[in-house]
């Protein structure tokens, strides 16, 4: 048996053990990058949450001199952040139930079925992520408007799911597509009907798909500025137009570090709870391997 020079250790284990050594230090390096690409920014929004105003955050130092909460209670106290996270909280569901109930027909039609024009078709569902969210505002704006949908929390609504459905639409097809045909020929040849196949077959399967567009447009939803602003203020404020109010040339940072820290955290908490529901199993479920 072959081994590494002067090692006594056969070739392949060798190998291996440098293969090993490899993805440790791949998988080292990607937990590294992941840590300083997110979590130095997230530490950064804590530790600006909690400066002291008496003793500025400023160079030559490192870190605040001296943590409070004071920020958190400017926020909570003198701006409209209660009634902005229930009114942010009360159109997610709203815009992500109608993505869904939008998407899910489509998309079957769009991952199942051979129509014309259907790449066409996906290019144009992608416009609103494509275009600059201001331009979309500014011109529904003048739709909205018209049909006396503008201040109102329906429009909002509306506006909310124009910009989470192409997230749902393009999941939800992608999921449709990757059901193998084989399997839905199987159950039909098995007897099964149309309330089966769907129980049995496609909804195991495109849960995982559905659930992440569901990440997608409710992040989306809660993050939504221009709709929102262009729509909705004076008489509706949510989490990002807080947030804004602290931009611009009277910036804010500690105050917008709270805001920020307060739309992001139920988002990641989210996340978590529903990366849970996204597993593999789902695919053999719907196989009949459990």
């Amino acid at each position: 048996m072959r081994s590494a020079s002067g090692s006594g250790v056969p070739l392949h284990l060798a190998q291996a053990r440098r293969m090993r050594r490899f993805y440790l230090l791949l998988t080292a390096f990607f937990v590294i990058v992941q840590l300083v690409w997110i979590g130095v920014p997230i530490m950064m929004a804590v530790l600006w949450s909690l400066v002291d105003p008496q003793y500025p955050w400023s160079f030559p130092h490192l870190f605040p001199q001296r943590l409070a909460p004071a920020p958190w209670i400017y926020v909570f106290k003198y701006t409209n952040i209660i009634k902005a996270l229930k009114t942010s909280y009360s159109i997610a569901p709203f815009a992500v139930a109608l993505s869904f109930l939008i998407s899910l027909p489509t998309a079957y039609v769009l991952g199942r079925k051979n129509i014309p024009g259907k790449k066409l078709f996906n290019l144009v569902v992608l416009l609103p992520i494509i275009m600059p969210g201001m331009v979309v505002a500014l011109f529904l704006s003048r739709v909205f408007t018209a049909f006396r949908l503008s201040q109102t929390f329906i429009g909002l609504v509306l506006a909310h799911t124009l910009m989470g459905l192409p997230y749902m639409l393009r999941v939800l097809t992608t999921s449709f597509q990757t059901i193998p045909q084989d399997v839905i020929d199987a159950a039909e040849n098995l007897g099964a009907g149309t309330f089966v196949k769907i129980k049995d077959i496609f909804l195991p399967m495109v849960r995982p798909g559905l659930l992440a567009g569901m990440i997608f447009a409710f992040t989306t939803s809660i993050e939504e500025f221009n709709l929102t602003f262009i729509i909705g203020t004076p008489t509706f404020e949510t989490i990002p137009t807080i947030l804004f109010s602290f931009m611009g040339y009277n910036f804010i940072r500690t105050n917008a570090a709270v805001v920020a820290l307060v739309m992001m955290t139920p988002n990641i908490v989210m996340l978590f709870i529903v990366e849970r529901f996204l597993k593999s199993d789902y695919l053999s479920a719907s196989l009949g391997k459990m």
